[in-house]
């Protein structure tokens, strides 16, 4: 039976109630392996929302159970956890922000962030630190752990101990049954100097002597018998710890002492118990099965779609270059959110979707043409002697043909695609070259909308260093802190108080100043750093509003964009939770603002996310309403409050008839969905009269302010108070 606490509120009922049980008899009454029980334990004991017990796994820290930590960083090297052993068993901090030694741990600068944080060390087998019990807060506790709660968290270490070493005892025997069991021909056990420790017959066998125990298992697979010695030297001296043998293998090469030159398929076992690293090779002599396979000439054709694999058509393109076939000309072909079709349809699916693009592919291609799948959804076409004009015109037929609907086992689905063509115009081009060209240009085809052909030009490979500069300028950003966030206020039209402001992000570039979204968002919606700058800017603006004014008694909302991939992250949710908790900021008083790339999904996943947002109070708008291809459907689909009439709809709002039709067509849709509307980039008196009087509600836009850094907008919302006598 599991054991079951209930902790009374005074420190010192707490203690009577935990003197009872010794810790092997709460070792006996966790259930399962017992990591979860003892964290919430913890958790119980000084009433934290953070705790975690953490193993050592070598040099580096295990998370064996968590709750609140997430995916917070946990290494060894971390001044949180630098020194904790038997001498110190135990380290307080009270507020880590304020602590030097501290403050720079990724645990005190992550989100969320640790400001009162108690560790103590488990021993283990010979006094070896065997693990962390780690309980935590975001907020600090000026007075400590008092002397029960401390006693209690000594014991549950305590209890600790002997978890971990029950992991440890099962650990060693769960490997060695593995090994036992396993099919192979030979074994051979490594410490972690890399010295033979044990071998069995069948290793003697391959080698064709007895191997001797030290022996270094380096001087065992020589680097120059090696396809790839650098690879095989990594792969024998980083094994990573783990229970089940691994599912992958790596070749090795030796000559055994009578001279033949063998090939081994070895198969690697790494563990760490008590602190000591070992590792298992399991090895099977493959000579003779890699040479029939050889022999064999396996099909170069993709077993999906029956079409040449990619290693074919460059063979057959390298025959034209070679013979100097002109025109020449190759197009790569992407499908285009091909994604999205196996996450919502499934592989099979996917795969049924390849195989239709294939045949409608095969059945429009010219007689002369070569056509290939180049891997995962990607298609290549070859044209020898066709003339540039007429490859587009069969690519732009093709898009056409690939775009009608199609059923897959009673689902509809929509084919769009993306291609990138580039034509040989050098003498001495390489095919690698040539496909890069195209691929370029297909890429480029892909940022550009999809669903369309891009033709190579010499500026795209420009543009690429350009980006991937751009991307590791933007990695640099985060890790230093170069962001910032502007908030642009938004007013009523109806009675001209502000209600509002948007959060904006700016980046302080060291070398070109203040840069505008317009000149790095594309590129950072893009990045690997997005999901990791829209917490902070989620986190950010949540603190700043915090500090704003108050105007006629009202407290000011403030919109946040969304990158499209936060929705896709299943963490959204608690990363809102804690934001307004850890901020104090009102759910009412967050807007949560969502793009078209967003609203065109249709996998179920964003309006999950945004129906469960809007169910805690939080406000989602719609951005550019009215320039895409989502508007209506999206508001039939997701959940929102609000949309935002885009600033090209606003500028030319008094002399462009069009627009104004436009503007007045927003405001109906809305009006019949119930929604509030606001206006972007508002310049003139007499825009927002006219948008006033058409029954906009609100407006922003340099009439008003441009945006403002929090310093200066907190300015401006006081100025608007003297001028308003609040």
């Amino acid at each position: 039976m599991p054991l079951q606490l209930t902790l009374p509120t005074a420190a010192s009922d707490l203690a009577e109630s935990f003197t009872t049980p010794d810790p092997a008899a709460l070792l006996d009454a966790v259930r399962g392996d017992g990591f979860g029980d003892v964290v919430a334990m913890a958790m119980q004991v000084l009433d934290a929302p953070v705790a975690a017990l953490i193993a050592h796994e070598g040099e580096s820290l295990l998370v064996l159970a968590e709750r609140g930590l997430g995916s917070m960083p946990v290494s060894s090297s971390q001044p949180l956890f630098i020194g904790l052993d038997s001498t110190h068993p135990e380290r307080l901090v009270c507020d880590a922000a304020a602590d030097p030694h501290c403050a720079p741990d990724p645990l005190v600068r992550a989100a969320p962030a640790l400001r009162f944080a108690y560790a103590l060390s488990i021993a283990g087998a010979e006094g070896r630190p065997a693990g962390v019990l780690l309980v935590g807060d975001p907020r600090p506790r000026p007075g400590g752990v008092r002397a029960p709660a401390q006693a209690l968290m000594q014991r549950l270490a305590r209890i600790c101990a002997g978890l971990l070493e029950r992991r440890r005892l099962e650990r060693t025997t769960r490997i060695a049954e593995q090994i036992a069991h396993a099919d192979f021909s030979g074994v051979i056990v490594v410490d972690g100097c890399g010295a033979v420790t044990f071998a069995n017959p069948a290793a003697d066998v391959i080698f064709g002597h007895p191997l001797c125990a030290g022996t270094r298992v380096a001087e065992l697979f020589p680097d120059e018998l090696q396809a790839h010695p650098e690879n095989a030297g990594q792969w024998l001296r980083d094994g990573s710890p783990g229970l089940a043998l691994p599912q992958t293998s790596h070749d090795l090469r030796i000559r055994t002492r009578h001279g033949d030159l063998r090939t081994l398929e070895a198969v690697r076992c790494a563990w760490v118990t008590g602190g000591e690293p070992g590792m298992a090779l399991i090895l099977r002599d493959v000579t003779e099965r890699r040479l029939l396979r050889h022999r064999l000439n396996v099909s170069p054709n993709d077993e999906l779609t029956g079409l040449p694999r990619r290693g074919s058509l460059l063979a057959v393109l390298d025959t034209f270059l070679r013979d100097r076939v002109r025109p020449l000309g190759v197009a790569l072909l992407g499908l285009d959110h091909f994604r999205t079709v196996n996450d919502t349809l499934g592989h099979t699916i996917g795969d049924a979707v390849l195989q239709l693009v294939a045949c409608r592919l095969q059945f429009s291609l010219p007689p002369s043409a070569r056509l290939a799948r180049f891997g995962g959804d990607e298609f290549a076409l070859v044209y020898p002697g066709t003339e540039q004009d007429a490859i587009q015109r069969h690519l732009r037929a093709v898009l056409a043909d690939l775009a009608r609907p199609c059923e897959v086992d009673h689902n509809l689905v929509h084919i769009e695609a993306s291609i990138g063509v580039a034509m040989c115009d050098e003498p001495n081009m390489e095919s690698g070259e040539l496909v890069a060209r195209a691929d370029l240009a297909m890429q480029h085809a892909k940022r550009s909308g999809g669903r369309r052909l891009s033709r190579f030009e010499p500026d795209m490979r420009v543009e690429a260093h350009d980006r991937r500069r751009l991307d590791l300028e933007l990695r640099r950003a985060c890790d230093e802190e170069e962001f910032e966030l502007h908030y642009q206020p938004q007013i009523d039209l109806f009675s001209g108080r502000p209600t509002g402001a948007e959060a904006l992000l700016r980046w302080r570039h060291p070398e070109r100043g203040l840069l505008s979204p317009d000149k790095f968002i594309d590129a950072l919606a893009n990045s690997s750093v997005n999901a990791t700058v829209g917490r902070w800017i989620l986190e950010r603006a949540c603190r700043d509003a915090m500090t704003w004014p108050v105007i006629d008694g009202r407290k000011l909302a403030v919109g946040i964009n969304l990158f499209p991939v936060q929705l896709d992250d299943e963490r959204l949710l608690g990363e809102v939770d804690y934001a307004l908790a850890s901020t104090g900021l009102p759910p009412a008083r967050l807007e949560l603002e969502l793009t078209e790339t967003i609203a065109l999904r249709d996998d179920g996943i964003a309006a999950s996310a945004l129906a469960s947002l809007r169910a805690r109070g939080i406000r989602v708008a719609y951005d550019d309403f009215g320039t895409g291809y989502a508007s209506l459907s999206m508001l039939q689909r997701l959940p929102v409050d609000r949309v935002k009439i885009d600033r090209s709809f606003v500028r030319d709002v008094l002399a462009n008839r069009g627009d104004a039709a436009i503007v007045r067509s927003i405001l109906l849709i809305a009006r019949n969905f119930n929604l509030r509307v606001i206006a972007e980039g508002v310049e003139t008196a007499a825009q927002a009269e006219m948008l006033r009087e058409l029954g906009c509600d609100e407006a922003q836009g340099f009439l008003y302010s441009r945006a403002l850094p929090l310093a200066d907008f907190n300015a401006w919302v006081e100025m608007y108070r003297g001028n308003h006598n609040d």
